[in-house]
C-alpha cells in the first residue's frame, strides 16, 4: 500500500475569507501547484483516491493532485479539517480495499505528525506548503501501524529540480 501525505499548498492571511476555514489560495500557492502537480503527474505511483479537507486551500490544492492524476477519485472529508493522525487514518480506513495508492490533502501539524508517527521517525521536520511525502508498507490499510511505513519520497515546492527560487 502506498499514501501520499500532502500539506495543502501557501494560503492567504490577508484574505478577506470570513475564517480560517474560507482562505484561498494565495499568489505563491497558486504559483507552486502547477509545478508540484507536474512533479507528481510524472511520479511512478499515482494515486488512485483522493481525499481531501474540505476548507478551501486544501480543497484548490487537491484539484492540482486531481490534475496530477487524472483517474483518482476526490472525496472531501471535513473530518480532515484540523485533522490529527489518528483521525487522517481513520478516513484511509474508508478508502475502498481495491486502491493500492491513496492520497490525503490536509493540514499541519496533522500531516507532518502524521508522517512521522507512521516512519516511526522523524523524518521531517515540519511539512513545508504542498509538501508531498509518498510512505509505503506492506498489507493495506488494516496493516498500518505506528512505525510500519517506509519513507519513499518527500518534495516540496522550494526543492522541485531545475526550480527557480525566489524570495517569497
Amino acid at each position: 500500500m502506498r499514501l501520499w501525505l500532502i500539506r495543502h499548498a501557501k494560503s492567504s492571511w490577508s484574505s478577506t475569507a470570513r475564517s480560517d476555514f474560507d482562505r484561498p489560495l494565495n499568489q505563491r500557492g497558486e504559483r507552486d501547484g502547477p509545478e508540484m502537480r507536474d512533479w507528481l503527474a510524472g511520479h511512478p505511483h499515482p494515486a488512485q483516491w483522493i481525499w481531501t479537507s474540505d476548507a478551501a486551500r486544501a480543497a484548490a490544492t487537491a484539484a492540482f493532485v486531481a490534475e496530477a492524476f487524472p483517474s483518482a477519485t476526490l472525496k472531501a472529508d471535513h473530518r480532515l479539517y484540523g485533522a490529527t493522525p489518528a483521525t487522517l487514518v481513520e478516513v484511509l480506513r474508508e478508502t475502498p480495499p481495491a486502491i493500492a495508492t491513496t492520497a490525503i490533502v490536509a493540514h499541519n501539524p496533522g500531516i507532518t505528525e502524521s508522517v512521522n508517527l507512521l516512519v516511526g521517525t522523524e523524518a521531517v521536520d515540519n511539512m513545508p506548503t504542498f509538501g508531498a511525502a509518498l510512505l509505503c508498507w506492506p498489507g493495506g490499510t488494516d496493516a498500518l501501524q505506528i512505525g510500519a511505513a517506509r519513507l519513499e519520497a518527500l518534495m516540496s515546492p522550494k526543492r522541485l529540480p531545475n526550480r527557480r527560487n525566489t524570495l517569497d
